[in-house]
């Protein structure tokens, strides 16, 4: 279930912010806290899923 982007040419951002916030996004790595939560939320699913 994938999320298909639009690609967006480089003329048509104009704010740095934005550029910034999004490259920082893209380059973003999960936390071990993240990693912990997605597991723990993966349990869960599995739990619910075999009753």
């Amino acid at each position: 279930m994938g999320v298909k982007i639009k690609p967006v040419q480089p003329t048509e951002i104009k704010d740095k912010k934005i550029i910034q916030e999004v490259i920082a996004q893209i380059h973003r790595k999960p936390t071990k806290r993240d990693m912990a939560r997605l597991e723990e939320r993966r349990e869960v699913l599995k739990k619910a899923m075999a009753k």
